[in-house]
């Protein structure tokens, strides 16, 4: 069974009147009876002899897609839409924006050649005579009828400021139809879906949506976060160039009068630049550390409680990168960047922790010439680990894993000096101090797996079995 209007196979029974089975099409929503007789027949020859005497202007469209589509309304008069906003409207509907009517005076001057930029764009232009609400006048009519064109419409656009197509809306909303109601104040258009409720913006200006307050204060945390990461990179090379003309300041300088004594006018010419580049490195510095604790939470230069603990920080940092670089001397500022990347702190703010205000971590690299190495390739720091014999290396980090657990332990009896406690509060301390387990820490630095054997080969500890647990102390001379 078929639909005579619009031949839809997508039919249903619904009732039978006096006897005649009557069906709802669902496609054009319209009843029809089933043909009975050679009347019935007669009955669909005249209907069909009268549509094709219609003109096509005039008659009802017709279409056997299954599919709905979108139509947008345009007051001209009242509205300009550009190729954008329209791309933003049809991203708002759920289906292909395949009608597009715009109604206007077109003979009206102020409109310009709109007429053509609108009919290349796709549009089908309704003209109107001129006077007050004429345009709006016309899209009310032609809108309360617009199912008759196009059966398959599901969502409208409504593209006018105007008051008046208030009651169009309300009229195809009562028609099943969802409406999405376009206005402009200024520069921004906001288009309100009155079924859903929701409403977008969009800034004409900028030719972009206008996010929520919640999506714009993501963004702008975003951006702060980033911004902060870049002021912490230019801060430490900005430090490091400015270590750099201090010890470029102590080069002796070339003279044609004495070769061993420098030339007071380079002096004279360079020190200005020093002066300011140093003055400008320490505001930043200064800056950087007052604002440090407010801005990053977490662990800072006075969790690390000793050089030494310092030193297998920095072994540990630059092994790693050796195997991301590929290559043995690592760049003192790559350094820096893991350092506060994985602490959330300057090396530099870690060593004037310990040592005098004016140090740095190169200075301090420097002074650890057993087990660091540095040189100036060009213009950049270059750090390496000094190769050593492995059995005095292992002896180097032992000594220095015993000191970090010695402090540990040291802090957790601090109420009872060399009492006994738990090895897996101790590793569990040891955890939340390093960020690490301390089974790995001793597989790093080839010690082994197991914390027993290792606190057990160490004099400073005492460790012994309390039922199926051990504990460790540290023994008092």
């Amino acid at each position: 069974m078929k639909c005579p209007r619009c031949e839809s196979d997508e039919v249903r029974k619904n009732g039978r009147p006096k006897g005649r089975q009557r069906y709802l099409c669902k496609a054009c929503r319209q009843h029809f009876f089933e043909p009975a007789g050679p009347h019935s027949l007669n009955r669909k020859r005249s209907e069909t002899r009268l549509s094709e005497a219609i003109p096509k202007e005039i008659a009802p469209a017709t279409t056997t897609e299954s599919g709905g589509i979108a139509i947008l309304l345009l007051d001209a008069e009242n509205l300009k839409l550009k190729v954008n906003t329209e791309q933003f409207l049809a991203g708002l509907c759920g289906y292909p924006l395949q009608v597009k009517i715009a109604f206007a005076n077109w003979k009206n001057p102020s409109i310009g050649k709109l007429d053509a930029e609108l009919y290349d764009r796709g549009y089908e232009l309704i003209h109107v005579p001129g006077g007050a609400n004429s345009a709006d006048g016309k899209m009310i009519a032609f809108g309360a009828a617009i199912l008759y064109r196009y059966r398959n419409v599901r969502q409208v656009f409504v593209c006018s400021s105007d008051g008046l197509l208030n009651h169009l809306c309300n009229q195809l909303q009562n028609l099943g139809v969802n409406v999405f109601r376009v206005r402009r104040q200024n520069s921004v258009l906001s288009v309100e879906n009155p079924l859903t409720g929701d409403t977008h913006h969009y800034s004409c200006e900028r030719e972009m949506e206008i996010p929520s307050f919640e999506e714009l204060a993501n963004q702008v945390a975003e951006l702060l976060k980033a911004e902060y990461r870049s002021i912490d990179e230019r801060i430490a090379r900005f430090s490091s160039v400015g270590e750099l003309l201090q010890e470029r300041r102590a080069i002796v300088f070339p003279s044609t009068n004495s070769p061993a004594a420098p030339s007071e006018s380079a002096q004279n010419e360079v020190t200005p630049v020093l002066e300011a580049s140093v003055a400008t490195v320490a505001v930043n510095q200064n800056v950087a550390e007052q604002n440090l604790p407010e801005i990053i939470p977490g662990l800072n230069s006075n969790t690390i409680e000793s050089l030494d603990v310092f030193k297998t920080i920095l072994v540990e940092i630059i092994e790693a990168a050796k195997i991301e670089l590929k290559q043995d001397a690592i760049p003192v500022v790559k350094v820096k960047e893991d350092f506060l990347a994985k602490y959330q702190t300057h090396a530099d703010l870690v060593v004037k922790n310990f040592m005098e205000k004016t140090s740095s971590l190169i200075k301090y690299l420097k002074s650890e010439s057993g087990v660091f190495q540095v040189k100036l390739i060009g213009q950049v720091h270059q750090v390496a680990i000094v190769a050593k014999k492995s059995s005095t290396s292992k002896t180097h980090y032992s000594a220095a894993l015993e000191a970090s657990l010695v402090k540990i332990i040291g802090r957790l009896t601090a109420q009872s000096p060399g009492s006994y406690i738990p090895i897996n509060q101790v590793a569990s301390e040891f955890n939340k101090l390093y960020n690490q387990p301390i089974t790995k820490k001793l597989q790093a630095l080839n010690l082994g797996s197991k914390v027993i054997d290792f606190l057990q080969s160490c004099q400073t500890f005492k460790v012994k079995k309390d039922g199926k647990n051990y504990q460790v102390a540290i023994a008092l001379p």
